[in-house]
């Protein structure tokens, strides 16, 4: 069974307050909600470079979400589509922050 990494993170600096995140491993999310309907579900993504030491959780890049509302949103997707996950307090291994894409134009 895959984990959802939760936590709170500063992803734009000290400007704002931490947000809630939740990232998984990108390979195993990407089966259920491809990077394409990211922006359209979400209103963006963060992506995350491999960790130095690898795990059966996060063996390569991870992928997901900020906001509570995405990140319950997200999970209730994950479900609808017949993904099984547990959810782990914690950032998980350690993992720079490759991409902070944030696309509002396909949300009203």
């Amino acid at each position: 069974m895959i984990s959802l990494f939760t936590f709170q993170a500063h992803l734009w600096g000290d400007k704002r307050s931490a947000s809630i995140v939740v990232k998984a491993s990108r390979e195993w999310l990407e089966q259920f909600i491809p990077l394409r309907e990211f922006a359209a579900l979400f209103g963006g993504y963060a992506l995350w470079r491999a960790p130095e030491q690898q795990t059966d959780q996060m063996p390569g890049e991870a992928l997901g979400v900020w906001g509570r509302r995405n990140v319950s949103k997200l999970r209730r997707i994950l479900r609808e589509r017949g993904a099984s996950f547990h959810v782990i307090d914690g950032e998980g291994p350690p993992q720079q922050l490759a991409i902070l894409n944030q696309d509002w134009t396909g949300r009203l």
